[in-house]
């Protein structure tokens, strides 16, 4: 069943239909709508299309479980929730103590934060001794922070 029944009749903005004009069935969320046309998006975001008023429909039960999984923001696992841990150096080893305050570095708030690198020291860290490697080892400590 079309969501536009009337063409003169578009659908608000905010609600999310499939537009069924096309080869395949694609899913979206309504904009805005200019000039007869309805513009609409992916859910979850992406580039927009134009669309038909008539093509469209609302979502049947399964197209709104994908649009619920596609729309639902993700929790990100982080070291500033406490779920990974801080790695421990081991004593008298130059590599892991670099490891440690690299790890520290990474892990602040600012433009230097950098997720990904500090999991890949607390995994070298946790590979010690360190020989071979298993990432690229920096050379000394991190620059320190000016306030």
């Amino acid at each position: 069943m079309p969501v536009c029944n009337n063409p003169s009749s578009l659908p608000v903005a905010g609600v999310f239909v499939a537009d069924a004009g096309g080869e395949t069935v694609r899913l979206g969320q309504v904009p805005r709508t200019q000039s007869g046309s309805v513009y609409v998006r992916p859910p979850g975001g992406g580039a927009e299309w134009a669309a038909l008023p008539g093509d469209l429909r609302a979502p049947t039960g399964e197209e709104w479980a994908r649009i619920r999984v596609l729309t639902t923001p993700v929790l990100v696992l982080s070291a500033d929730r406490g779920l990974r841990p801080r790695p421990e150096p081991v004593p008298d080893c130059t590599p892991c103590a670099y490891l440690v305050q690299w790890f520290d570095h990474c892990t602040r708030r600012g433009p230097q934060r950098d997720e990904s690198a500090a999991v890949d020291c607390a995994v070298e860290n946790r590979n010690h001794p360190h020989d071979p490697p298993k990432m690229t080892l920096k050379r000394g400590a991190p620059p320190e922070e000016r306030c």
